[in-house]
């Protein structure tokens, strides 16, 4: 993985702070049942003010984009560490649910995406995620299997593996979800699977 530019003393207090302000309107989210917690309640409890909240945020629906953020680096991480005999599916598998296992809270996990997929505005930052992975996703892929050299054809297998993870992710949250995160994992898997079976491994 590229070495991160090293951060001043601000821009760590501020990335700190950010973090503080998702965690508190998560835990407000799922408190509450709803994502409609106020910008003025969320800095009652993180101990600052509106201003200050929204020169991080300029509006309330970005305030989630620390987690989503937090979790594209352990994944990044996860598909640039993994060796070259790996296996790709398991690879991609493990790296989609390292920050979910990692946590081990998946009646907790369970609401927050519940809410997330649930309520328009954070649905769509979600997705644009997601899509953000696309060029990680490609990049590993890359790694394993041939793929076309054209643009557009290229970055086709990366989004039919998020279009999977995000569908995998959608079906635990309306199905009742479970104890584990074994289904996501199951869903993952099998999905990957048939997502990239048209396409050639390379010879290692």
């Amino acid at each position: 993985m590229t070495e991160p530019k090293r951060q001043t003393l601000t821009e760590r207090r501020a990335e700190e702070l950010r973090m503080s302000i998702a965690l508190t309107a998560r835990d407000l989210f799922v408190t509450e049942g709803d994502t409609s917690v106020t910008v003025e309640r969320i800095c009652e409890i993180v101990g600052i003010n509106p201003r200050t909240f929204h020169r991080h945020f300029p509006v309330k629906e970005d305030v989630l984009m620390p987690l989503l953020r937090r979790s594209e680096r352990v994944i990044v991480q996860g598909l640039e560490d993994a060796p070259d005999d790996a296996d790709p599916i398991e690879v991609l598998t493990t790296a989609l649910t390292t920050e979910l296992n990692r946590r081990q809270v998946p009646e907790y996990d369970h609401q927050i995406m519940t809410l997330i997929v649930n309520t328009p505005q954070y649905r769509l930052r979600f997705v644009e995620w997601c899509e953000g992975l696309s060029g990680a996703v490609t990049r590993f892929l890359a790694r394993y299997y041939e793929l076309d050299p054209d643009p557009f054809l290229r970055e086709l297998p990366a989004l039919l593996v998020i279009q999977t993870m995000r569908h995998s992710l959608t079906r635990w949250v309306q199905s009742g979800g479970s104890d584990d995160f074994s289904d996501i994992e199951r869903w993952d898997s099998r999905g990957l699977r048939m997502a990239l079976s048209g396409l050639t491994r390379l010879a290692k």
